[in-house]
């Protein structure tokens, strides 16, 4: 399952987007994403991905975002001061060990047995860390070599029935044009994909 996160390199930033049309179908139809108290699906994500080819200014380019298959828990440094941090989320992230970096941002996820949709990625964050035991686990799961599909690790994805959803996309949530945007392409390119409401353009 670790090649489904795969994103191939090609040499037009607009072909980036079937590859992040797979990898969108699979972790929101086909998987759910695992604490120690609750099973989830994952109900919307946001692409953010930088490589030579496709320089996408709104990436983070954090350190942890060159790796693959892990978590990335935004501004994470000090366990003790993260739990009060306001501005938080976690991507599951998708670089290639070198020089690209890449993290599927989780921004809304249900709760299998009760159906409740947690939205807000601070909440989200908040939810997770409170599931797993706390931010000292972060650091746990920061200095461990397990990848999100490892099923000993306090959180992971595992593999589901097909829900079979319609899937939908638009333009990422909450972003401010960068004035190296010339042509605003990553800030108007449809990188939010979600499986409730809106214009179906993934079939």
């Amino acid at each position: 399952m670790n090649e489904t996160l795969t994103i191939n390199e090609h040499d037009k930033r607009e072909d980036y987007q079937s590859d992040f049309d797979k990898i969108a179908k699979v972790l929101l139809n086909e998987t759910e994403l695992i604490t120690k108290e609750n099973s989830y699906r994952i109900r919307e994500i946001e692409f953010y991905y930088h490589s030579d080819n496709h320089t996408d200014f709104y990436c983070h380019k954090n350190e942890r975002q060159k790796k693959s298959n892990r978590l990335y828990f935004h501004r994470f440094k000090n366990p003790d001061k993260y739990e009060r941090l306001k501005q938080k989320g976690i991507d599951i992230t998708i670089g290639n060990g070198k020089s690209i970096y890449g993290g599927i941002l989780i921004r809304a996820i249900e709760n299998i047995k009760t159906n409740e949709i947690l939205t807000g990625i601070g909440n989200i964050t908040n939810q997770i860390i409170n599931e797993i035991g706390g931010t000292s686990v972060i650091q746990d799961i920061y200095n461990s070599n397990k990848t999100i599909f490892d099923s000993s690790a306090p959180i992971y994805l595992k593999s589901f029935l097909d829900n079979g959803l319609k899937i939908f996309k638009k333009h990422r949530q909450g972003l401010n044009l960068k004035k190296e945007d010339l042509e605003s392409f990553y800030l108007n390119s449809k990188y939010n994909y979600f499986t409730y409401p809106l214009i179906e353009i993934v079939k």
